[in-house]
């Protein structure tokens, strides 16, 4: 089963937006951010969200995501989590987002559903080598059987014996027991 903002995501699939930026009005006022002109991928993610009783990042950058706290980083990508990516560079802070889709379209990269593609809300390959991750609002349940990385991180050391020794004054003496 998809989530309610994915099947709202896809009720806009076709709409384009008019000359000037215009026409993503409705997405700005359910976004709660953005205004006319703004790139306005992460405006209709965060609409899409909103309109399904979700609070998105309120914020019209394309990789707020990223850091919100209100989501939650996925290991892996499952049908509605949120995708983002970067553009120009790594550490440019522009980027892209969309909802994850599927896989891979004749080899070009994870699919996603996406606002302000091509002017248009629509379906689409991204380039794999750019995604920084895929992303779950924290308010709502994950998919069965898919931890986010927190939950993860707290199962992947485990059977870890550790010394710590009396400091940088003394490396071979331990805290511990001064040996």
């Amino acid at each position: 089963m998809e989530p309610a903002w994915l099947i709202k995501a896809r009720s806009y699939l076709g709409f384009r937006e008019q000359p000037g930026n215009r026409g993503i009005e409705e997405f700005i006022a359910l976004a709660h951010t953005g205004s006319i002109g703004d790139p306005w991928c992460a405006i209709f993610v965060n609409g899409m969200l909103e309109a399904s009783g979700i609070r998105g990042t309120r914020s019209a950058m394309a990789r707020s995501f990223e850091h919100d706290p209100n989501f939650v980083r996925l290991d892996k990508p499952v049908i509605g989590a949120i995708g983002t990516r970067w553009r120009n560079s790594p550490s440019s802070g522009q980027g892209h987002t969309g909802f994850y889709v599927g896989d891979q379209i004749l080899g070009f990269g994870p699919t996603w559903l996406s606002g302000n593609e091509s002017d248009q809300v629509e379906i689409g390959p991204q380039p794999a080598s750019q995604v920084t991750g895929y992303w779950w609002p924290r308010s709502a349940p994950l998919p069965d059987g898919i931890p986010s990385m927190e939950e993860s991180a707290l199962h992947r050391f485990t059977g870890i014996t550790a010394t710590v020794f009396g400091g940088a004054g003394d490396p071979n003496n331990s805290a511990y027991d001064e040996h």
